[in-house]
């Protein structure tokens, strides 16, 4: 089964949208598994959440995502909606956050992803019946949608505008380090167990080399480089020089052996 045919799956399943609290009220969870997006009253659009959170009133609120998507104004939304709220906002991808779902992640003030875990971005899409005036409007809205969807990664995001862009364009899914590496998450958890996500096929062709990869190579130094303070030093010049002359008198004495 390739993402693709998982993505619809995924978004065949229910929905699960709700908040748990701790004993003392201070910590409340906000589970958002499956599709994003609804109608007015249903609990996993932007209406149902806002309902939910009006009531929360909590220091902390860790945000658990496994969704493949959905409605990319719901997700807009509910990220603002959790980036207004006092409360600190923690958000744990627990199986991937794709499409709206990212843009949610993004709102967290700390972004959490178990290392068999994953994010996928990608340009807004639509399905339209119309004729060419229809189709040249539609492309001309998505395209401002495209520049709404791209400011919500921009803050995090280590690198360009265009190299963002470019990884829009190519619908990139991302691994914890890579996430990391591109500041759209800031730290690669122990592995979970994935809920109602399907492992892909092993015999899957590995992705050849692409942007998204020499990008992750730009930034991932850059992403798990220490403070100075915490860097070991470097050994005497002298030390090192010591130790290639010893290993080059070895490698002499192992030839002159053979020689025999």
């Amino acid at each position: 089964m390739n993402w693709k045919e998982e993505l619809k799956n995924m978004m065949n399943k229910k929905t699960d949208i709700r908040f748990e609290t701790d004993d003392d009220k201070k910590e409340v969870k906000l589970y958002i598994y499956g599709p994003i997006g609804g109608f007015l009253f249903s609990d996993n659009s932007a209406q149902g959440i806002k309902r939910q959170l009006q009531n929360v009133d909590a220091e902390t609120i860790h945000v658990h995502i496994n969704s493949p998507g959905g409605s990319a104004f719901d997700g807009v939304a509910i990220a603002n909606q959790l980036k207004q709220h006092k409360a600190e906002i923690i958000v744990h991808i627990d199986g991937w956050a794709a499409s709206a779902a990212s843009v949610i992640a993004m709102a967290g003030d700390k972004i959490i992803m178990p290392e068999n875990t994953m994010m996928m971005i990608h340009r807004a899409s639509t399905i339209k019946i119309g004729n060419a005036a229809t189709f040249e409007k539609t492309a001309s809205d998505l395209r401002k949608i495209d520049t709404s969807l791209a400011a919500s990664y921009k803050k995090r995001f280590v690198g360009e505008d265009s190299e963002l862009n470019q990884l829009l364009d190519d619908e990139t899914f991302l691994t914890a380090d890579e996430a990391v590496a591109f500041g759209l998450a800031d730290v690669v958890g122990e592995e979970i167990e994935i809920k109602d996500l399907e492992d892909l096929d092993n015999d899957e062709e590995e992705e050849p080399e692409n942007f998204k990869e020499s990008l992750v190579a730009k930034y991932a130094a850059q992403a798990q480089k220490k403070p100075e303070d915490q860097q070991q030093p470097e050994s005497p010049p002298d030390e090192d020089n010591s130790q290639l002359k010893d290993n080059a008198k070895i490698f002499e004495d192992f030839l002159n052996a053979l020689k025999k």
